[in-house]
């Protein structure tokens, strides 16, 4: 890190809720913030969203801004009962200790005024945003990994879990490569379905076409190998692996839901699919690949550029 920034590990904060864990990542924020006294606390993502919060209204912060990076209450994976009670801890949160909320897709904060978590005016939508950088190219990173140059590679950059519907990546690529062998499926990324995704690819004798990375530091850089970006997910904030095979240029495929759906604009950078197998399915991935890679670039650029994603934060910082 440089000279203005300070990184400060957290060992209890954990993704799983564990009373013991979450209270002890509360005292050790609030100790840290009661030392620090920060003008403004900034927290992200639903866990971390209630105990940085919390923290910072006890300890009397001036200016608190939350980014949720898709509500909890989205995933389908909760029943009613648990959706309920996330509603309700958000309500009070937004009312009680939170100066602004950044939304990163219109379609969160629609999801949040529909449940009525707060006033419109608590809202702020801004996009993900990243830095432009020198990517290599497409033939160097496929020979790195091994792939065949006149392969077509779809992959996918993601955690492997439920909220990333890994098996229905793993459907499509069983019956495109049933028809064509020259497809192979990259996914780069680890979790608890990995035993899950290993077994399909054994019984279904696919070893040969999909290929299981881990995890991998470069997978910004990996993401230039691909001809198409598929990602399966259940639900999305608006999500960073997408945006940065769009820096690549690389066309995406996404199913239709909250945060894919703003991110792909039809025919200039990607289509959209159901969350189930259909023939358009096919015939998308075939279609998405023909999308010229300087015109999903320049939407990029138009769109997630970080130096204006950085503008919009500083304006309401310092408002």
């Amino acid at each position: 890190m440089n000279e203005q920034v300070t990184f400060i590990l957290c060992d209890f904060l954990v993704r799983e809720i564990k009373p013991k864990y979450d209270l002890l990542a509360y005292q050790f924020i609030s100790k840290k913030i009661k030392e620090i006294k920060p003008d403004i606390v900034h927290c992200h993502s639903s866990k971390a969203g209630v105990i940085g919060r919390l923290a910072a209204k006890r300890r009397g912060v001036k200016k608190i801004f939350y980014t949720p990076h898709a509500y909890s209450f989205l995933a389908p994976e909760f029943s009613g009962k648990k959706k309920f009670l996330f509603v309700q801890i958000e309500k009070f949160l937004s009312r009680f200790a939170t100066t602004k909320i950044f939304c990163v897709s219109i379609a969160e904060m629609q999801a949040a005024l529909e449940v009525n978590l707060d006033k419109t005016d608590k809202f702020q939508v801004i996009y993900n945003g990243l830095p432009e950088i020198d990517l290599p190219s497409k033939e160097t990173i496929r020979a790195q990994l091994g792939l065949e140059k006149a392969a077509v590679v779809i992959g996918n950059n993601a955690k492997m879990s439920e909220q990333k519907n890994p098996m229905f990546f793993m459907e499509i690529a069983r019956k495109m490569i049933r028809q064509n062998a020259n497809w192979h499926f990259v996914w780069v990324g680890d979790g608890q379905l990995m035993p899950l995704f290993q077994s399909f690819i054994k019984q279904n004798g696919l070893e040969g076409n999909i290929h299981l990375l881990g995890e991998r530091p470069d997978s910004e850089i990996v993401v230039t190998a691909y001809d198409i970006f598929l990602t399966t997910s259940q639900y999305e904030g608006l999500p960073y692996a997408p945006i940065e095979a769009m820096r690549a240029g690389v066309p995406i495929l996404a199913t239709k839901v909250v945060g894919n759906s703003e991110l792909v604009i039809e025919g200039k950078n990607g289509y959209l699919i159901d969350l189930e197998w259909s023939k358009s399915v096919e015939e998308k991935l075939y279609k998405a690949a023909k999308i010229d890679a300087q015109m999903i670039k320049a939407d990029f650029r138009q769109r997630f550029a970080i130096d204006q994603i950085l503008k919009q934060i500083e304006t309401i910082y310092l408002a």
